[in-house]
């Protein structure tokens, strides 16, 4: 099967060629390769001669707080308030104004609208990478049926992306705090938290959030699973299992033999000042568990990981 793939150079789009070479043709497209999803032309450019069978739209703006900054001025673009937002419907927008923009909601909304717009002339399928911050945390957990409700500008962007897609043809995979083995492009939260704790003898790390880690090896093959079996709609591609950060880092700390004394912090105390985050992220993967794939627990991971 031959896929354009966006976000190839980030750490689940490295991860996908690393493991998928050799059974799909994979076509990266990415800004390193002039293309500027934000500009349709450069999209119609880069595209212009190639076939292709599916699209798998990784590339995002994932800096929570970077996007937070970004929210004033793309709610002045987009030209309404915020308590409109829910309602909006984005494939309507006129693109021009956001050609070479880099917020929030000109990378994950509109340059997907861009994409899809021009992928979808050509009959491939779309597959969207969207997250679990589109939820607003404050619920007990999150199936695909549950109604978005972003507490922050990076949820609500990638949440504007998500109405782009039309679910009766085309596939929302939603993931969650992503992690793996060591990249060569950049360090996930697990090792993030695992080199925090070794260079320390005391940390105190959140204990009053909950959150669905996702073993990444289980995004590629549960994204190439999902292809394989024509999925459509929205599906959760998230872990087995919810823990806090301290529980987390608690069981790195073993994992790995380390000695570090691990404290309570809370969620609002860290990030005060900062974007909000979701308190409660369990996302719920039965959808994905019933077809067929079962995503491993963090237990299950960190061990493949260590």
């Amino acid at each position: 099967m031959k896929i354009l793939l966006t976000g190839a150079t980030g750490l689940i789009g490295s991860r996908f060629e690393e493991l998928l070479f050799e059974k799909h043709e994979i076509v990266p497209l990415s800004g390193s390769l002039g293309v500027d999803i934000t500009d349709k032309d450069s999209i119609e450019k880069f595209l212009e001669g190639k076939s292709y069978d599916v699209v798998i739209h990784l590339a995002a703006k994932t800096d929570v707080d970077g996007s937070e900054l970004d929210k004033e001025q793309d709610l002045k673009t987009l030209g309404i308030s915020e308590d409109e937002l829910l309602t909006l419907d984005i494939s309507s927008y006129d693109v021009t104004p956001w050609k070479g923009s880099k917020t929030a909601v000109a990378i994950n909304a509109i340059g997907t609208k861009n994409l899809y717009d021009i992928t979808k002339k050509t009959g491939a399928k779309f597959i969207y990478i969207s997250t679990d911050f589109v939820f607003s945390g404050k619920d007990s957990e999150y199936e695909e049926e549950s109604i978005p409700n972003p507490v922050d500008w990076y949820g609500m962007s990638k949440y504007l992306g998500e109405k782009v897609i039309n679910q009766s043809s085309d596939l929302i995979i939603r993931i969650s705090f992503p992690y793996g083995h060591i990249s060569q492009v950049k360090k996930d939260f697990v090792w993030r938290l695992h080199d925090l704790i070794a260079s320390r003898d005391e940390v105190s790390l959140i204990s009053d959030q909950t959150i669905t880690p996702t073993f990444i090896d289980d995004v590629v093959m549960g994204i190439d699973f999902l292809l394989e079996h024509e999925i459509c709609g929205i599906v959760h591609l998230a872990g087995s299992s919810s823990h806090s950060p301290k529980e987390i880092s608690e069981k790195i700390k073993q994992a790995f033999g380390l000695s570090t004394t691990i404290g309570d912090s809370k969620l609002e105390d860290v990030y005060a000042g900062k974007a909000a985050r979701p308190v409660q992220s369990i996302m719920k993967n039965d959808k994905l568990k019933n077809l067929g794939f079962v995503p491993k627990t963090f237990d299950q991971g960190l061990d493949l990981i260590k």
